[in-house]
Protein backbone atom coordinates (compact mmCIF):
# COMPACT_ATOMS: atom_id res chain seq x y z
CA UNK A 1 0.00 0.00 0.00
CA UNK A 2 1.55 3.20 -0.95
CA UNK A 3 1.22 6.49 1.31
CA UNK A 4 -0.93 7.93 -1.33
CA UNK A 5 -3.59 5.13 -0.35
CA UNK A 6 -3.26 5.90 2.95
CA UNK A 7 -4.30 9.28 2.47
CA UNK A 8 -6.85 8.75 0.10
CA UNK A 9 -9.32 7.57 2.53
CA UNK A 10 -8.63 10.31 5.32
CA UNK A 11 -12.10 12.25 5.65
CA UNK A 12 -10.43 15.37 7.21
CA UNK A 13 -6.68 15.40 9.02
CA UNK A 14 -6.20 16.07 12.44
CA UNK A 15 -5.05 14.31 15.62
CA UNK A 16 -7.65 11.48 15.57
CA UNK A 17 -6.77 11.19 11.67
CA UNK A 18 -2.92 11.91 11.10
CA UNK A 19 -2.29 12.16 7.43
CA UNK A 20 1.03 9.93 5.97
CA UNK A 21 3.95 11.75 4.84
CA UNK A 22 7.44 10.44 4.18
CA UNK A 23 10.55 13.16 4.61
CA UNK A 24 12.02 14.19 1.39
CA UNK A 25 15.26 15.83 2.54
CA UNK A 26 17.10 16.25 5.32
CA UNK A 27 20.50 17.41 6.37
CA UNK A 28 23.06 19.55 9.40
CA UNK A 29 22.14 22.62 9.39
CA UNK A 30 25.27 22.32 11.37
CA UNK A 31 28.35 22.30 10.76
CA UNK A 32 30.71 19.34 12.37
CA UNK A 33 32.26 21.65 14.55
CA UNK A 34 29.48 22.29 16.12
CA UNK A 35 28.76 21.05 19.76
CA UNK A 36 24.94 20.41 18.86
CA UNK A 37 23.41 19.03 15.83
CA UNK A 38 20.36 20.62 14.03
CA UNK A 39 18.68 19.31 11.09
CA UNK A 40 16.46 20.75 8.05
CA UNK A 41 14.09 18.06 7.76
CA UNK A 42 11.48 18.23 4.36
CA UNK A 43 8.44 16.88 4.73
CA UNK A 44 6.87 15.77 1.16
CA UNK A 45 3.48 16.77 1.07
CA UNK A 46 2.50 15.68 -2.60
CA UNK A 47 0.12 12.83 -1.69
CA UNK A 48 -2.10 15.05 0.62
CA UNK A 49 -3.24 18.32 0.11
CA UNK A 50 -2.94 19.26 3.34
CA UNK A 51 -3.30 22.96 3.75
CA UNK A 52 -1.39 25.68 6.56
CA UNK A 53 0.18 28.94 6.91
CA UNK A 54 3.32 30.35 8.49
CA UNK A 55 3.02 30.51 11.97
CA UNK A 56 1.07 26.87 12.46
CA UNK A 57 2.87 24.20 13.72
CA UNK A 58 3.21 20.41 12.83
CA UNK A 59 1.98 17.52 15.01
CA UNK A 60 4.31 14.43 14.73
CA UNK A 61 3.58 11.17 15.61
CA UNK A 62 6.91 9.42 16.46
CA UNK A 63 8.28 6.15 16.85
CA UNK A 64 10.21 5.02 19.82
CA UNK A 65 14.21 3.54 19.18
CA UNK A 66 13.79 0.28 18.49
CA UNK A 67 16.65 -0.63 20.57
CA UNK A 68 14.86 0.66 23.79
CA UNK A 69 11.70 -1.35 22.65
CA UNK A 70 14.24 -4.75 22.39
CA UNK A 71 15.69 -3.93 25.83
CA UNK A 72 12.02 -3.47 27.51
CA UNK A 73 10.76 -7.03 25.36
CA UNK A 74 14.06 -8.48 26.98
CA UNK A 75 13.07 -7.28 30.19
CA UNK A 76 9.71 -7.87 30.57
CA UNK A 77 10.84 -11.90 29.14
CA UNK A 78 8.67 -11.62 25.77
CA UNK A 79 9.11 -12.13 22.28
CA UNK A 80 7.06 -8.56 20.99
CA UNK A 81 4.62 -11.33 19.11
CA UNK A 82 2.73 -11.21 21.98
CA UNK A 83 -0.96 -9.87 21.66
CA UNK A 84 -2.31 -6.98 23.80
CA UNK A 85 -5.29 -4.56 23.70
CA UNK A 86 -4.25 -0.88 23.47
CA UNK A 87 -6.20 0.29 26.67
CA UNK A 88 -6.90 4.01 24.92
CA UNK A 89 -7.96 2.55 21.51
CA UNK A 90 -8.92 -0.75 22.15
CA UNK A 91 -7.04 -2.06 19.81
CA UNK A 92 -5.82 -5.44 19.42
CA UNK A 93 -1.69 -5.34 18.49
CA UNK A 94 1.88 -6.92 19.10
CA UNK A 95 3.53 -6.38 22.56
CA UNK A 96 6.29 -4.80 19.57
CA UNK A 97 3.56 -2.44 17.75
CA UNK A 98 2.20 -1.08 21.55
CA UNK A 99 5.68 -0.06 22.47
CA UNK A 100 6.94 1.15 19.70
CA UNK A 101 4.23 3.22 18.35
CA UNK A 102 1.73 3.55 21.71
CA UNK A 103 3.71 3.99 24.65
CA UNK A 104 5.41 6.56 26.68
CA UNK A 105 8.89 4.56 27.57
CA UNK A 106 10.62 7.74 29.10
CA UNK A 107 8.19 8.20 31.75
CA UNK A 108 7.94 5.96 35.24
CA UNK A 109 4.68 6.83 37.22
CA UNK A 110 3.51 5.55 40.42
CA UNK A 111 1.15 2.99 38.80
CA UNK A 112 3.73 0.69 37.82
CA UNK A 113 5.15 0.30 41.33
CA UNK A 114 1.54 -0.35 42.60
CA UNK A 115 1.31 -3.42 40.07
CA UNK A 116 4.94 -4.08 41.17
CA UNK A 117 3.58 -4.48 44.97
CA UNK A 118 0.89 -6.19 43.59
CA UNK A 119 2.58 -9.24 42.25
CA UNK A 120 5.62 -8.70 44.04
CA UNK A 121 6.84 -12.13 46.20
CA UNK A 122 9.87 -10.86 47.73
CA UNK A 123 9.37 -9.72 51.44
CA UNK A 124 11.95 -7.37 51.55
CA UNK A 125 11.30 -5.81 47.94
CA UNK A 126 7.14 -5.58 48.93
CA UNK A 127 8.40 -3.88 52.27
CA UNK A 128 10.35 -1.28 50.50
CA UNK A 129 7.57 -0.95 47.31
CA UNK A 130 5.49 -0.10 50.45
CA UNK A 131 7.41 2.39 52.01
CA UNK A 132 8.58 4.36 48.89
CA UNK A 133 4.19 4.62 48.07
CA UNK A 134 3.16 6.20 51.14
CA UNK A 135 1.95 9.43 51.26
CA UNK A 136 5.24 10.54 53.99
CA UNK A 137 7.89 9.55 51.53
CA UNK A 138 6.26 10.80 48.34
CA UNK A 139 9.68 13.16 48.03
CA UNK A 140 10.94 9.93 47.45
CA UNK A 141 8.79 8.55 45.25
CA UNK A 142 9.09 11.65 43.24
CA UNK A 143 12.55 11.72 43.47
CA UNK A 144 13.10 7.28 42.45
CA UNK A 145 10.57 7.93 39.29
CA UNK A 146 12.44 11.03 38.53
CA UNK A 147 15.72 9.10 38.13
CA UNK A 148 14.45 5.76 36.69
CA UNK A 149 12.17 4.71 33.59
CA UNK A 150 10.16 1.86 32.68
CA UNK A 151 12.78 -0.12 31.74
CA UNK A 152 15.06 0.46 34.56
CA UNK A 153 11.92 -0.18 36.45
CA UNK A 154 11.40 -3.69 34.93
CA UNK A 155 15.30 -4.70 35.27
CA UNK A 156 14.84 -4.31 39.10
CA UNK A 157 11.62 -5.80 39.75
CA UNK A 158 12.33 -8.23 36.85
CA UNK A 159 11.01 -11.57 39.16
CA UNK A 160 7.80 -9.75 39.46
CA UNK A 161 5.57 -11.73 37.04
CA UNK A 162 2.67 -9.86 36.42
CA UNK A 163 0.33 -10.15 33.23
CA UNK A 164 1.61 -8.19 29.85
CA UNK A 165 -2.20 -6.62 29.58
CA UNK A 166 -1.82 -4.97 33.33
CA UNK A 167 1.97 -3.62 32.45
CA UNK A 168 0.75 -2.53 29.25
CA UNK A 169 -1.88 -0.40 30.48
CA UNK A 170 0.12 1.18 33.11
CA UNK A 171 2.06 3.34 30.37
CA UNK A 172 1.90 6.45 29.39
CA UNK A 173 0.52 7.44 25.75
CA UNK A 174 3.14 8.57 23.39
CA UNK A 175 1.78 11.91 22.48
CA UNK A 176 2.83 13.94 19.32
CA UNK A 177 5.82 16.33 19.01
CA UNK A 178 5.62 19.87 17.83
CA UNK A 179 7.11 21.51 15.06
CA UNK A 180 7.12 24.97 14.09
CA UNK A 181 6.53 25.59 10.39
CA UNK A 182 9.87 26.22 8.72
CA UNK A 183 8.86 27.32 5.22
CA UNK A 184 5.59 29.29 3.47
CA UNK A 185 3.37 27.06 1.26
CA UNK A 186 4.03 30.22 -1.33
CA UNK A 187 7.16 28.96 -1.89
CA UNK A 188 7.08 25.25 -1.20
CA UNK A 189 3.21 24.20 -2.48
CA UNK A 190 3.79 20.71 -1.84
CA UNK A 191 6.65 20.03 1.03
CA UNK A 192 6.82 21.40 4.58
CA UNK A 193 10.36 22.36 6.64
CA UNK A 194 11.17 21.24 10.25
CA UNK A 195 14.12 22.46 11.83
CA UNK A 196 14.72 20.10 14.42
CA UNK A 197 17.54 20.21 16.92
CA UNK A 198 18.71 16.55 18.35
CA UNK A 199 18.19 15.74 21.84
CA UNK A 200 20.63 13.71 23.13
CA UNK A 201 21.48 12.56 26.78
CA UNK A 202 23.03 9.65 28.96
CA UNK A 203 21.30 7.47 31.21
CA UNK A 204 22.47 4.89 33.12
CA UNK A 205 25.64 4.95 31.31
CA UNK A 206 23.54 4.36 27.93
CA UNK A 207 23.40 7.47 25.07
CA UNK A 208 19.68 7.85 24.72
CA UNK A 209 17.49 10.45 22.16
CA UNK A 210 14.49 12.76 22.48
CA UNK A 211 12.08 10.18 20.91
CA UNK A 212 10.56 12.72 18.02
CA UNK A 213 14.05 14.65 17.04
CA UNK A 214 15.69 11.34 16.93
CA UNK A 215 13.09 9.62 14.89
CA UNK A 216 12.93 12.14 12.22
CA UNK A 217 16.61 12.88 12.34
CA UNK A 218 17.79 9.14 12.50
CA UNK A 219 15.40 6.63 12.35
CA UNK A 220 13.20 7.93 9.40
CA UNK A 221 14.19 6.49 6.36
CA UNK A 222 13.84 9.13 3.48
CA UNK A 223 11.06 8.69 0.68
CA UNK A 224 10.09 5.29 2.82
CA UNK A 225 9.24 5.43 5.95
CA UNK A 226 5.69 6.51 7.36
CA UNK A 227 5.20 9.88 9.42
CA UNK A 228 2.14 10.41 10.57
CA UNK A 229 1.19 14.18 11.23
CA UNK A 230 -1.44 17.07 11.55
CA UNK A 231 -1.57 20.95 11.63
CA UNK A 232 -1.78 22.59 14.54
CA UNK A 233 -3.25 25.80 13.97
CA UNK A 234 -1.57 29.21 15.36
CA UNK A 235 -4.13 31.33 17.01
CA UNK A 236 -2.37 34.52 16.53
CA UNK A 237 1.19 33.56 16.13
CA UNK A 238 0.86 35.00 12.46
CA UNK A 239 1.94 37.52 10.22
CA UNK A 240 -0.24 40.28 10.02
CA UNK A 241 -3.01 40.80 7.25
CA UNK A 242 -1.83 43.97 6.09
CA UNK A 243 1.50 43.59 4.10
CA UNK A 244 2.87 47.41 4.77
CA UNK A 245 2.90 46.98 8.36
CA UNK A 246 6.95 46.31 9.83
CA UNK A 247 7.82 43.33 11.63
CA UNK A 248 10.18 42.14 14.49
CA UNK A 249 11.20 38.65 15.11
CA UNK A 250 13.64 37.54 17.96
CA UNK A 251 14.36 33.42 16.86
CA UNK A 252 17.71 32.48 18.60
CA UNK A 253 18.04 28.96 18.26
CA UNK A 254 15.41 26.73 16.63
CA UNK A 255 13.11 29.57 17.20
CA UNK A 256 14.07 30.97 14.01
CA UNK A 257 11.95 28.14 12.06
CA UNK A 258 8.72 30.36 11.93
CA UNK A 259 10.40 33.32 10.73
CA UNK A 260 12.23 31.90 7.52
CA UNK A 261 8.35 31.27 6.73
CA UNK A 262 7.68 34.72 7.84
CA UNK A 263 10.34 36.12 5.69
CA UNK A 264 9.67 33.35 2.58
CA UNK A 265 6.09 34.55 2.65
CA UNK A 266 6.48 37.92 2.70
CA UNK A 267 8.63 38.08 -0.33
CA UNK A 268 6.91 35.80 -2.13
CA UNK A 269 4.06 38.45 -1.74
CA UNK A 270 6.40 41.36 -2.37
CA UNK A 271 5.32 42.94 1.45
CA UNK A 272 6.05 46.56 1.85
CA UNK A 273 6.44 46.12 5.25
CA UNK A 274 9.70 45.78 6.88
CA UNK A 275 11.78 42.95 8.34
CA UNK A 276 13.58 42.37 11.64
CA UNK A 277 15.28 39.37 12.36
CA UNK A 278 17.17 38.65 15.46
CA UNK A 279 19.01 35.34 15.21
CA UNK A 280 21.59 33.89 18.05
CA UNK A 281 23.42 30.55 17.99
CA UNK A 282 26.67 29.43 19.93
CA UNK A 283 28.74 30.08 16.74
CA UNK A 284 28.80 31.62 13.53
CA UNK A 285 30.57 29.43 11.84
CA UNK A 286 29.02 26.18 12.98
CA UNK A 287 25.84 27.41 13.73
CA UNK A 288 24.46 29.90 11.62
CA UNK A 289 20.73 28.07 10.22
CA UNK A 290 20.04 29.14 6.79
CA UNK A 291 22.73 31.29 6.57
CA UNK A 292 22.89 32.00 2.73
CA UNK A 293 19.08 32.56 2.56
CA UNK A 294 19.29 34.84 5.06
CA UNK A 295 22.16 36.58 3.73
CA UNK A 296 20.37 36.43 0.57
CA UNK A 297 17.34 38.73 1.87
CA UNK A 298 19.68 40.86 3.39
CA UNK A 299 21.60 41.53 0.41
CA UNK A 300 18.29 41.75 -1.48
CA UNK A 301 17.14 44.55 1.39
CA UNK A 302 14.13 42.56 2.29
CA UNK A 303 15.58 42.18 5.97
CA UNK A 304 17.28 43.49 8.51
CA UNK A 305 19.69 41.06 10.30
CA UNK A 306 21.16 41.31 13.77
CA UNK A 307 22.92 37.92 14.76
CA UNK A 308 24.04 36.76 18.29
CA UNK A 309 26.76 34.22 18.59
CA UNK A 310 27.22 33.75 22.03
CA UNK A 311 30.08 31.74 22.49
CA UNK A 312 32.45 34.03 19.73
CA UNK A 313 34.16 35.78 22.25
CA UNK A 314 34.98 36.20 25.75
CA UNK A 315 31.68 37.90 26.70
CA UNK A 316 28.47 35.81 26.15
CA UNK A 317 25.92 37.75 23.66
CA UNK A 318 22.43 37.02 23.14
CA UNK A 319 19.95 38.30 20.82
CA UNK A 320 18.52 40.65 23.94
CA UNK A 321 21.64 42.18 23.92
CA UNK A 322 21.40 43.10 20.11
CA UNK A 323 17.96 44.31 21.20
CA UNK A 324 19.63 46.85 23.44
CA UNK A 325 22.20 47.74 21.25
CA UNK A 326 19.59 49.21 18.72
CA UNK A 327 17.22 50.81 21.02
CA UNK A 328 16.88 53.73 19.15
CA UNK A 329 15.56 51.94 16.13
CA UNK A 330 13.59 49.02 17.55
CA UNK A 331 11.39 51.32 19.52
CA UNK A 332 11.09 53.57 16.14
CA UNK A 333 9.63 50.71 14.56
CA UNK A 334 7.10 49.76 17.31
CA UNK A 335 6.00 53.09 17.39
CA UNK A 336 5.36 53.05 13.85
CA UNK A 337 3.13 49.80 14.54
CA UNK A 338 5.58 47.04 14.12
CA UNK A 339 4.26 43.46 15.12
CA UNK A 340 6.94 41.69 17.67
CA UNK A 341 7.32 38.27 17.53
CA UNK A 342 9.52 35.87 19.82
CA UNK A 343 10.26 32.31 19.56
CA UNK A 344 12.32 29.74 21.31
CA UNK A 345 12.95 28.81 25.43
CA UNK A 346 10.07 30.02 27.22
CA UNK A 347 11.97 29.43 30.67
CA UNK A 348 15.25 32.40 30.01
CA UNK A 349 15.29 33.56 26.70
CA UNK A 350 11.68 34.55 26.08
CA UNK A 351 11.82 36.32 29.95
CA UNK A 352 15.06 38.48 28.93
CA UNK A 353 13.75 39.29 26.02
CA UNK A 354 10.48 40.97 27.85
CA UNK A 355 12.78 42.61 30.33
CA UNK A 356 15.20 43.99 27.65
CA UNK A 357 11.66 45.48 25.84
CA UNK A 358 10.90 46.54 29.13
CA UNK A 359 13.65 48.42 29.64
CA UNK A 360 13.97 49.83 25.94
CA UNK A 361 10.12 51.33 26.67
CA UNK A 362 11.61 52.95 29.94
CA UNK A 363 15.01 54.75 28.01
CA UNK A 364 13.84 55.15 24.90
CA UNK A 365 9.87 55.68 25.88
CA UNK A 366 10.39 57.96 28.93
CA UNK A 367 8.42 55.56 30.86
CA UNK A 368 8.42 54.69 34.36
CA UNK A 369 8.77 51.10 34.69
CA UNK A 370 5.02 50.27 35.68
CA UNK A 371 4.13 52.58 32.65
CA UNK A 372 6.53 50.20 30.26
CA UNK A 373 4.59 47.21 31.71
CA UNK A 374 1.28 48.73 30.93
CA UNK A 375 2.85 49.57 27.21
CA UNK A 376 4.12 45.80 26.97
CA UNK A 377 0.50 44.48 28.37
CA UNK A 378 -1.01 46.78 25.52
CA UNK A 379 1.05 45.24 22.75
CA UNK A 380 -0.52 41.47 23.82
CA UNK A 381 -3.77 43.18 23.75
CA UNK A 382 -3.86 44.53 20.92
CA UNK A 383 -1.58 40.85 19.03
CA UNK A 384 1.42 42.89 18.32
CA UNK A 385 3.57 41.24 21.41
CA UNK A 386 3.04 37.39 19.92
CA UNK A 387 5.03 34.88 21.32
CA UNK A 388 5.21 31.26 20.57
CA UNK A 389 7.30 29.61 23.34
CA UNK A 390 8.12 26.40 24.98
Amino acid sequence: MTISDLNEKLPIVDRHHPAIVTIKERYLLTKPSSTKQTFHVSLDLSSIPLQFKAGDSIAVYPQNDPLLVEHLIKALKANGDEQITDPRSGSLMSLWDFLSFKANLARSTSSFLKLFYEYETSHDKKNSLQRMLQQDNKPLLTQYLASNDPLDLFKEYQSVDAPLQEICAQFGPLLPRFYSVASSQYLYKDEVHLTVALFSFTHQNEQRYGVGSHFLCHLSILNKTPIPIYVQPAQHFTLPADTDIPIIMVGPGTGVAPFRAFLQERVAKNAKGKNWLFFGERNRQSDYFYEEEFEMFKSQEKVRLDLAFSRDQDTKIYVQNKMQENAKDLWEWLQDGAYFYVCGDAHRMAKDVENTLQRIAQTQGGMSEEAAKTYIKSLRTQKRYLADVY
